[in-house]
């Protein structure tokens, strides 16, 4: 790749209508994502809503995987990143379901084929999708959305990013497993049912698969830079904003509330609606206040330097 482009805060430059572009094309794929899931939440169980509107999300999130991705790493470095995510993602998965570990004991139900091996292929697009996102996330919380690549980007990335993701599977997990019965928990445990050694083993695959990913990029960087600056706010507020995309939906399952006739949760017999606002609580107590906390620090920083900017114009013009 060329060179690091800057583009800078207020100043107006060649580039700066087509950037701002990007961030309105990101935005967008965000809204839709946040439209699928609304409509996924409000559609009956086995309705033509709850069976297509997943479409609609996978659509706009990988769009904006790929669009996002490739304007700061580059197509390339998009297409490492899925493989990395695919190849480990699919090697623990097959780990997990015959041995246990890392997960715990679970096997997939036959609503989830097709299978490729044990895993279901549409597992995959997930962890890559939701993997770029908590990635993103991180950097933005790590300041290292335009940084370099020192410490910080090589170690601290890619922990927050696990912790994100682990943050996410706690509201994921109970739903599509205990609700949807999407996955079937042979253990139990004490979280919805789940094993605690779940989330444990979701932070180390995702770990390693940010680590994999942060070593191949600071190797590459080495060699020939392929990170390019972005620094349009809006390019970067899609981030948090399409992090509360899967929350979209966690949010509104109480409003549209059925009870659901599985046997799975608290050893009774019909899961009651009650499950929805739990979900909805964790959800309100972890999701929601990281995302809105991201916004606030991307609004301060671009804040502070606006004023920076400011500062430097006006002390031109008097010298």
């Amino acid at each position: 790749m060329a060179a690091t482009k800057e583009l800078s805060g207020p100043a107006r430059s060649p580039q700066a209508k087509p950037v701002n572009r990007l961030g309105n094309i990101c935005l967008i794929l965000v809204a839709l994502a946040w439209l699928g899931n609304a409509i996924y939440a409000w559609g009956a169980p086995d309705g033509l809503l709850k069976k297509y509107s997943p479409a609609l999300v996978a659509g706009a999130m990988i769009a904006f995987v790929i669009l996002h991705g490739s304007h700061q790493w580059g197509r390339r470095r998009v297409a490492s990143f899925a493989v990395t995510i695919f190849c480990v993602g699919w090697f623990f998965e097959t780990v997990s379901i015959n041995t246990g570990f890392p997960f715990g004991n679970y096997t997939y139900g036959d609503i989830m084929w097709p299978f490729f091996g044990h895993v279901p292929v549409a597992v995959m697009p997930a962890y890559w999708v939701m993997a770029y996102v908590c990635w993103s996330l991180a950097l933005l919380l790590r300041r290292r959305i335009n940084g370099p690549m020192d410490r910080n980007f090589m170690v601290g990335v890619p922990v927050i990013g696990a912790i994100l993701m682990v943050v996410w599977d706690l509201s994921m997990d109970p739903l599509r497993a205990i609700a949807e019965q999407r996955w079937h928990w042979h253990d139990g445990g004490s979280y919805f049912g789940i094993p605690l050694t779940n989330f444990l083993g979701w932070f180390f695959v995702t770990w390693f698969m940010f680590q994999i990913f942060a070593m191949l990029v600071c190797q590459a960087e080495r060699n020939a830079p392929s990170r390019i600056s972005v620094d349009n706010p809006k390019y970067w507020l899609s981030v948090p904003l399409m992090y509360l995309a899967f929350p979209m939906e966690y949010l509104l399952n109480p409003v549209f509330a059925r009870a659901l006739g599985n046997a799975n949760l608290h050893s009774v017999e019909t899961i009651s609606t009650t499950v929805y606002f739990e979900i909805a609580l964790v959800t309100l107590l972890t999701m929601v206040p990281i995302s809105l906390g991201a916004m606030a620090r991307l609004h301060r920083e671009n804040t502070q330097a606006v004023v920076q900017q400011e500062r430097v114009v006006t002390s031109q013009t008097e010298g």
